[in-house]
């Protein structure tokens, strides 16, 4: 009687970490097209490239912008056409670029990315703060939905 239980406890331990580590390799191979989406919407920016700037965002994209103030934090909202008006508009190369590995969290069509940036304009960096991009899974191909950031023109790393 005691082989059958210690049998199908033995099991039920060796198989939960398996279990567990298949399920972090699908999530690990699930975020390389989430992390490509957001290189390539700053590439496309960098490249002052309209059509695959917009290409990689949902229609009724929304933006929030967080700016650190000495009263606290400001924010400004702004839609797809705004941001892309504000960015785009201006000849001055603007790179944007994660400092270090992103958080990216995937579940089935829905993605986060969470990461400290830093933004230049001309050479001259600017600001750095946290980006925050909520993804879609649009046909075959990730969206932009969401995205949020401050802005910490203070405390950034050299």
């Amino acid at each position: 009687m005691k082989f059958p239980v210690i049998l199908a406890l033995s099991v039920t331990l060796v198989g939960s970490p398996l279990a567990a580590a298949s399920t972090a390799m699908s999530a690990i191979d699930d975020r390389a097209p989430v992390l490509a989406a957001i290189e390539a919407w700053f590439g496309a920016l960098r490249a002052k490239n309209r059509e695959g700037f917009e290409a990689l965002m949902l229609p009724d994209a929304t933006f929030i912008t967080l700016r650190r103030t000495a009263d606290g934090w400001t924010r400004v909202r702004r839609d797809r056409a705004g941001l892309v008006d504000r960015l785009l508009n201006d000849n001055a190369v603007i790179v944007e670029r994660f400092t270090g590995v992103p958080t990216v969290l995937v579940h089935g069509p829905t993605a986060t990315v969470w990461g400290r940036y830093d933004f230049s304009i001309a050479g001259k960096r600017l600001h750095c703060g946290i980006d925050i991009f909520d993804l879609v899974r649009d046909g075959d191909a990730w969206k932009i939905a969401n995205a949020r950031w401050t802005v910490e023109p203070e405390g950034c790393a050299p």
